[in-house]
């Protein structure tokens, strides 16, 4: 099997064998523009040009026959294709909030609450509804389609358009109870809905790679390629979290939080979103993540260190960094609240304060952010047993244990590349190695040995700069507003 996520700096790609081993790994960097505020684009052929990359990498290391490929990717990014599948429009990634306007419009024609009851999403620029409607309103020329990530790279792949109920359910378009386009909203946009994808199971299987594809990067021509799904739904299950009680926590670029459920779960509070699951009969219910590793980079960039080093600075300041304070809403707020106008901050600065208080103030408003999520899933009465992390976090335990000792939950780091084992998973189910997705994950994924328990002489100092971290959010909140 390969599974292959498609992030939002870099791709990656796992071979495992029939026996759940990961017999090699490959990856390949791709760039981000930011051409205006609030503007986040990249190139579609960037996300191919990786996948290309990865595939030749880890075709040279396979002893064997690959039978499927299935593809995790980032939610919330749109392609505009012509008939010819050529896009039409740099993607716009799920970073973007350019297309405010139109989520507006669709606030003024339906209302955020009605929205909300129908999609489980918040009325939102981040989602693909309104850059559709952005796009369109923009180009010149008719799109054939509005592609997810992961459909574009599976019709690079195949030649078919196709995405799974989970991206479905991320477009602000799809009646996620029901599990079917929501007519309503539809019309609402004014989209066509002959530009979406059809929907397609996960496990689907699309069809086989297209030949000279194949030929190029060295696999044979009867593999089999799946619908797969979106990043944040493969990461839960390559965490192993598919089960209610264990928090998946994706600590990449974004840090996407969320549970599995086996109903749909409504937060009146709007915190957490509700998503249909790649697993059927099942639900995802997250916050889609605020800037957490990117928060991390950034600091680091402005201290002309590398991301390492922050953790080595970080180590060495005491918890709560001295009243040093970090709000990571460095591209609008995810949490506490939604704020697209929201700005990040630091606050509580002193003459005794140095580099390490900084780095370490980074890492615990990550942290605090975390426990705002970990609380609402709790909140909403599901049971929070655990955090299962995956992502480049993981391998931190500073953070790890920091993660614990704010949230006051277990912590245990997840080995590997989260997303692409998820891709995995499903990629085992339809070949017939496992009955199910629950099965393949609980089968596959391997958990690290240590357990981060919460240090209970730090609850107090952590409580006091939790609440520090709300109280000025919301100073800052009453200055970035609309």
């Amino acid at each position: 099997m390969i599974g292959c996520d498609v992030g939002t700096q870099s791709s990656k790609g796992l071979l495992v064998d029939a026996d759940g081993r990961v017999r090699a790994t490959a990856s390949a960097s791709h760039d981000v523009e930011f051409p205006a505020p609030g503007h986040a684009q990249q190139n579609p052929d960037a996300w191919t040009e990786a996948i290309r990359q990865i595939l030749t990498q880890l075709a040279s290391q396979t002893d064997g026959t690959v039978s499927h490929i299935a593809i995790a990717a980032q939610l919330d990014g749109i392609v505009p294709v012509d008939s010819a599948l050529r896009p039409l429009h740099d993607a716009l990634i799920w970073m973007d909030r350019r297309a405010s306007m139109q989520a507006e419009h669709l606030r003024d024609k339906v209302g955020a609450e009605r929205i909300f009851d129908i999609t489980g999403l918040n009325c939102n620029a981040s989602h693909t509804a309104p850059k559709m409607m952005w796009l369109r309103d923009q180009l010149g020329t008719p799109v054939a389609k509005f592609l997810p990530v992961g459909s574009f790279v599976n019709s690079w792949l195949t030649g078919v358009v196709a995405q799974d109920p989970a991206n479905a359910s991320s477009t602000m378009l799809y009646d996620v109870a029901e599990r079917k386009w929501a007519d309503e909203l539809v019309d609402a946009s004014e989209l066509d809905p002959r530009t979406f994808p059809e929907v397609a199971g996960s496990t689907e299987v699309l069809g086989s790679i297209r030949p000279e594809l194949a030929d190029e990067v060295g696999l044979a021509r009867d593999i089999e390629i799946l619908t797969g799904t979106g990043d944040d739904h493969a990461s839960a299950i390559g965490a192993g979290a598919v089960l209610t009680g264990i928090v998946a926590d994706v600590t990449g670029t974004a840090e996407p939080i969320g549970m599995t459920t086996e109903t749909p779960i409504f937060d009146p509070d709007h915190l957490v979103e509700t998503h249909v699951h790649a697993m059927p009969d099942r639900w995802f219910i997250e916050n889609p993540g605020f800037v957490s590793g990117g928060s991390v980079r950034w600091i680091a960039g402005l201290l002309g260190i590398d991301d390492s080093e922050v953790f080595d600075l970080a180590a060495e300041a005491p918890p709560a960094s001295k009243g040093f304070t970090f709000i990571p809403a460095l591209s609008g707020a995810m949490t506490p609240r939604w704020n697209d106008h929201m700005l990040g901050g630091l606050a509580g600065a002193s003459m005794d304060q140095g580099r390490a208080d900084l780095c370490r103030a980074v890492i615990e408003g990550c942290s605090f952010a975390l426990r705002d999520i970990v609380d609402r899933l709790a909140g909403l009465g599901l049971r929070v047993d655990g955090l299962r992390v995956t992502g480049g976090g993981a391998r931190s335990n500073l953070w790890l244990q920091i993660k614990a000792d704010v949230t006051g939950v277990p912590v245990r780091a997840v080995a590997g590349e989260g997303a692409a084992m998820g891709a995995v998973c499903l990629a085992s189910v339809a070949a017939g190695w496992f009955d199910n997705i629950e099965a393949a994950s609980q089968s596959l994924v391997e958990v690290g040995p240590e357990i981060f328990e919460p240090e209970t002489g730090l609850s107090g100092v952590y409580e006091a700069g939790y609440q520090r971290y709300r109280q000025v959010f919301d100073a800052l909140e009453s200055v970035y507003q609309p």
